[in-house]
């Protein structure tokens, strides 16, 4: 894992032409901007991964378990969506490299986001309705609207900011959903 981790470090220095120092170290060391410069948008990283992670090691520790195989695929397939959504937040994948990398436009990730989330629906309505199923609607609904699709709040949007919170706030929701139910 630690090789494979440098390796793609060096590989992506490779493609991008940039120094591997770059890569290696902390992005506001490296801009020469203090520490706590994105602090909201780093917390909503660790807190994607630690959904990820309390799903997928509950999955395990379920399966041991002989839990039921629909719950275990719910558990599974939060666990691994929760990781896209974190890995997405930290590099910035739907509005900057993917749009780079195969010529569409963000909208177009935006919608295929929109059709993933319709699709877990789809197949998990019922196992989400088992459990804390409030906590879910609450993260999916700032989740969405922290898109900027209906609300725009006076205090945050002043900073430019109203997106960043409220999907910070469906984040936190959606970690206390997990949380509470594996």
């Amino acid at each position: 894992v630690s090789l494979g981790g440098a390796g793609f470090t060096v590989l992506i220095a490779e493609l991008t032409d940039n120094p591997i120092w770059k890569l290696a170290k902390d992005p506001a060391e490296v801009m020469n901007f203090p520490p706590y410069i994105g602090m909201l948008s780093n917390w909503s990283v660790i807190l994607w991964i630690t959904a990820a992670v309390i799903c997928l090691f509950g999955a395990v520790v379920l399966k041991k378990q002989n839990a039921p195989k629909d719950t275990l695929r719910f558990i599974v397939g939060s666990g691994l969506l929760s990781l896209i959504l974190g890995i997405d937040d930290l590099y910035r994948l739907h509005d900057k490299i993917f749009p780079r990398m195969f010529h569409a436009p963000e909208s177009f990730f935006y919608l295929l986001y929109f059709f993933t989330f319709l699709i877990y629906l789809i197949f998990f309505t019922t196992q989400i309705l088992k459990y804390d199923y409030l906590l879910f609607g609450a993260a999916f609904f700032l989740l969405v609207i922290s898109r900027r699709i209906a609300v725009i709040i006076p205090f945050f949007d002043q900073f430019m900011t109203t997106g960043d919170m409220l999907k910070y706030f469906g984040i936190v929701f959606w970690l206390a959903f997990f949380y509470r139910t594996v």
